[in-house]
C-alpha cells in the first residue's frame, strides 16, 4: 500500500502513537517507542518530508511492530 504525504502528516500531528499511547504532536512516536529504536533510526526520523522522513517512519514503524 502506497501512503501519501497526508498519511504521514496526520501521523506526525496526531496525539496518539501507533502503539496507542499518547504522544506529542509533531513527534513521530511516543517517548517509549522512540527510545526503543536504534540510534540510526532515531537519527533518520529527523529527515524532512520528501527527503527521507517517510521511509524512516515506515522502517521505524515496522521495527516497533
Amino acid at each position: 500500500m502506497k501512503k501519501d504525504r497526508e498519511f504521514y502528516m496526520d501521523q506526525f500531528k496526531s496525539e496518539e502513537c501507533l502503539c496507542g499511547r499518547t504522544k506529542r504532536p509533531w513527534n513521530a512516536f511516543c517517548y517509549t517507542c522512540y527510545q526503543a529504536l536504534p540510534w540510526t533510526m532515531k537519527n533518520d526520523l529527523w529527515k524532512s518530508f520528501g527527503h527521507g522522513y517517510e521511509e524512516a517512519y515506515d522502517e521505524a514503524a515496522e521495527y516497533l511492530n
